[in-house]
């Protein structure tokens, strides 16, 4: 009699299928590219700055298509941040991968290799995403660019830009919707120093990205320090506290070299071809300039909505 390791029963061969990796493009593609965009996102950041780019509504159903995106490799959950509410997510290689066969890649130069983000930095980029959700209370915003893509459109056009930002955010100028207003928006988690600014304020003279640029900190006290060190001759520049501006949106004080306004004096601006200076801003940003007392009705020199507040 054979042992039973000699004999063998003939039996059912198990069938073996592939796993299905094919993605939705009206839906996946879209959670890949804003998660891509921000860097670091929590979960509750994600539903709303998605509204709008999906035609997905059911929350239920997006948690299992994030969850399905992890499995793949393409998202990537990180722990969780003290700012943040609830799991935060960034992108992979493969993820990036993804979007750029699906045309939706970022342009790089064979000289460039972009260092990935590490959980250190998460912080500055969750405030960042309420900075956005913010700013999108508070004005008409047309378009939001992040560093990202700011780095990516530079370097696809062959240029090298002056001035860095976090974000340019693309508002619909206050009187007239039909004209754009580019903001440039920078979130300052620590002040730096004053050789370090007086290097910004040079950069600033000679950059044609935007028509004004709105500087965000944590504290009073913060804004205070950057609204003497940053001043422009040829854009305006506010500093407004984070907190306030989530509370207030477009009534938070904006601050300024020589005085207080409101946020959404920004969206006053009156729109120039990019790099030619406000002429009538030049007297009313420099350190040697005075803000007009209430004789003259408290304005601003710099563009029409700008209105002094109480020092």
């Amino acid at each position: 009699m054979q042992g039973q390791d000699v004999i063998s029963r003939p039996g059912r061969r198990p069938v073996t299928r592939k796993a299905k990796s094919s993605l939705n493009n009206a839906r996946d593609l879209p959670l890949l590219q804003i998660i891509r965009d921000t860097t670091f996102i929590d979960r509750k950041q994600l539903e709303i700055l998605i509204a709008g780019r999906t035609d997905e509504t059911n929350y239920d159903s997006r948690n299992r298509r994030i969850a399905r995106l992890v499995e793949l490799g393409q998202l990537k959950i990180y722990p969780r941040c003290f700012s943040s509410s609830g799991r935060v997510y960034g992108i992979t290689p493969r993820g990036m991968a993804i979007l750029g066969r699906a045309g939706l890649g970022l342009f790089r130069s064979s000289a460039y290799r972009e260092t990935e983000a590490t959980v250190v930095q998460m912080p500055r980029f969750l405030k960042l995403n309420q900075i956005e959700i913010a700013s999108r209370k508070a004005f008409n915003v047309l378009g939001w660019t992040r560093a990202r893509g700011l780095r990516s459109l530079n370097r696809a056009m062959g240029r090298t830009a002056k001035q860095a930002y976090d974000s340019i955010a693309v508002i619909a100028e206050a009187s007239d919707s039909a004209v754009q207003v580019y903001l440039g928006i920078q979130y300052e988690r620590t002040i730096k120093s004053t050789v370090r600014y007086a290097q910004i304020r040079k950069s600033l003279e000679v950059d044609n990205q935007i028509h004004g640029l709105l500087y965000f900190v944590d504290s009073e006290r913060s804004a205070v320090i950057l609204s003497r060190e940053m001043y422009s001759v040829t854009v305006p520049i506010g500093v407004v506290v984070v907190s306030e501006f989530q509370r207030k949106l477009a009534d938070a004080t904006l601050r300024l070299l020589d005085g207080l306004s409101v946020v959404r004096a920004m969206a006053g601006l009156a729109p120039r071809l990019m790099g030619d200076p406000l002429s009538n801003f030049e007297q009313a940003n420099g350190p040697a300039s005075r803000v007009p007392g209430d004789a003259d009705g408290g304005q601003f020199l710099m563009c029409p909505g700008y209105v002094r507040g109480d020092d």
